[in-house]
């Protein structure tokens, strides 16, 4: 489980707080002082989320919003408002921000919306990586995901039959299918088990 939260806060002591309230929980707080500092984590692939006060000196939450976006538009980004800033909150919600947490927050609200947020992450990287790995196999190909499934397929049966020198009933003992099945998936794909024969022997 995801339990990175990078937390954006002036406040030395509110801050504190978050911190303890976190590791409680045994989440992994990465705390900072404001955007500038922040900054430097807000990565497309930072395994985590993004809890920020909306008011501080230098740059606000919407300055945070703003480059989280930028980096990455799926990381969650919860901000922390004080109650005149609710009406703030919520337009950041529509500018993409994940929640809004008012202060002072009760701690179970506030991780509550962190686990929220920390699965909804995890889930996010997860599919990203599910779709890397199927275009490392296809090395790229382009086309539709079923034309680069058909295409892997087609290279692991034509690297079986030339470890096997072209005998098909070798070739699927070691893919581990019936025979028949691999004469089958051999036509679909225009695969001609000679062509991987070495020497003399041509008889199918």
């Amino acid at each position: 489980m995801f339990k990175k939260v990078l937390i954006i806060e002036d406040d030395a002591m509110l801050r504190s707080s978050i911190v303890q309230a976190l590791e409680l929980e045994d989440l992994e707080p990465i705390p900072t002082n404001g955007f500038t500092q922040a900054r430097r984590s807000i990565r497309h692939n930072f395994r985590g989320v993004i809890l920020s006060d909306i008011k501080m000196p230098d740059h606000d939450g919407f300055d945070v919003l703003r480059f989280a976006q930028t980096k990455d538009a799926e990381l969650p980004v919860i901000l922390l408002t004080g109650h005149s800033d609710v009406p703030t909150a919520k337009r950041a919600i529509k500018e993409g921000a994940y929640d809004y947490l008012e202060k002072p927050c009760p701690p179970d609200e506030m991780i509550d919306a962190l686990l929220r947020a920390l699965r909804q992450r995890e889930l996010v990287m997860e599919n990203r990586e599910i779709h890397q790995e199927l275009e490392e196999l296809t090395d790229g190909t382009s086309g539709s995901l079923a034309e680069r499934l058909e295409s892997h397929e087609k290279r692991i049966i034509e690297e079986a039959l030339s470890e096997a020198d072209g005998k098909v009933a070798i070739a699927a003992e070691a893919l581990g299918i019936p025979r028949n099945t691999l004469y089958d998936r051999m036509g679909k794909l225009q695969i001609v088990a000679k062509a991987f024969r070495n020497g003399a022997d041509q008889k199918n």
